[in-house]
């Protein structure tokens, strides 16, 4: 409990010392004499943030110590904990200086204001102006149950469950998400791989339905020179192929006459014989070749889904 309490500097106090007995202690008053005044300067050295405003002399610092005595357990396991000093009287001080800054100490050693608060919970209940409101909140009823059933013990264990289970849940939402993920990511993969399946694309097909298409459409003209190509070589009034066989035969006549005519009568035949199987390739590779126009239309629809297959998945070529 608080043994003592000095001030100074304070509001308008400049400076004061309260000691307090065992047991009850009451503060009485009236309104303006100080009482809060005094509550407020208990409030500094239990935690609560401070400016300049605090001081009643602005060139002088205001201190504010208070002692006290206690045996408690956690008290002591706390002071430990944190390397602090562990003694029966405890001297809790605080200074604001001149320029706003503050300090804080627990048996002379320096603290920060979080670590100042969380001791001080252990020393000091504070209660105010409507602090009654709490007796109707649900933790606020669990808190002094818990305290005076003494279930400390069984809280510390629920607490080390409870955060194993919180633990294992958010894991568990995480793990759900990422499933959800990888269900997206394999449908879509899925539907890539049906729509290349269905389209069946077969080695280098986009390439020879290019080529395919590039003589469809050019089928007209293709046979129009085949045809005259054949007719000059075989179908003509006077083919070139049997004009070369009739010179070939007066050249044959003279044979006898002059070794080199036999050598050039060879190669006239050589070149007839070739070129009747160049007249042979025409009419063959002629008829090969038809005008479709659905075999168009269905390669250019071939080409155009190739094309968009291509680009989506970022290739060149069908594989």
């Amino acid at each position: 409990m608080l043994q003592h309490l000095q001030i100074q500097n304070y509001a308008i106090i400049d400076e004061i010392q309260i000691s307090f007995s065992d047991g009850l202690n009451v503060i009485t008053g009236e309104t303006g004499a100080g009482k809060s005044i005094l509550m407020g300067a208990l409030n500094l050295i239990l935690g609560e943030r401070a400016d300049t405003s605090v001081l009643l002399d602005k060139q002088k610092k205001c201190f504010i110590e208070g002692n006290f005595k206690t045996d408690h357990e956690l008290v002591k396991k706390f002071l430990e904990d944190n390397d602090l000093e562990s003694e029966d009287y405890i001297v809790i001080r605080r200074e604001i200086s001149t320029n706003g800054k503050s300090r804080a100490f627990i048996n002379d050693s320096p603290v920060n204001l979080n670590l100042l608060r969380e001791f001080c919970s252990l020393l000091v209940d504070l209660h105010q102006q409507f602090d009654t409101l709490e007796l109707g909140d649900n933790n606020f009823q669990r808190e002094v149950i818990d305290a005076l059933a003494g279930n400390g013990n069984l809280l510390r264990e629920y607490k080390v469950i409870y955060t194993k289970y919180s633990t294992a849940f958010h894991l568990l939402n995480e793990w759900k998400q990422q499933q959800t993920v990888a269900n997206k990511e394999l449908d879509y993969q899925q539907f890539l791989f049906n729509e290349l399946e269905d389209a069946n694309f077969y080695e280098n097909e986009l390439e020879e339905s290019e080529a395919t298409l590039k003589t469809l459409n050019n089928a007209e003209n293709i046979k129009s020179a085949l045809t005259t190509v054949y007719a000059v070589l075989q179908e003509n009034d006077q083919p070139l192929i049997q004009q070369l066989k009739s010179l070939n035969n007066q050249l044959l006549g003279i044979k006898n006459f002059h070794p080199a005519v036999g050598q050039l009568t060879e190669r006239i035949h050589a070149t007839q014989v070739e070129l009747q199987d160049i007249a042979d390739e025409l009419d063959h590779l002629n008829n090969t070749v038809s005008i479709s126009e659905e075999k168009i239309n269905m390669l250019n629809e071939r080409l155009a889904l190739g094309y968009r297959l291509l680009k989506k998945h970022n290739v060149h070529s069908t594989p």
